[in-house]
């Protein structure tokens, strides 16, 4: 008999999850997906700036 796998928790943000190696990529798209937008902000204030 196969054994049940336990949800495993994230050591990044603590939630519970059965598929840690899925989790984690999501991370590190988010992380990607965040200092994308903050790059693009600041390239748009900075042109807004030298108005």
């Amino acid at each position: 008999m196969e054994a049940s796998a336990q949800p495993m928790a994230c050591p990044d943000c603590h939630a519970l999850t059965d598929d840690l190696a899925t989790h984690e990529r999501w991370h590190s798209r988010l992380v990607h997906d965040i200092a994308v937008a903050v790059d693009k902000e600041n390239k748009r204030r900075e042109a807004a700036g030298a108005r």
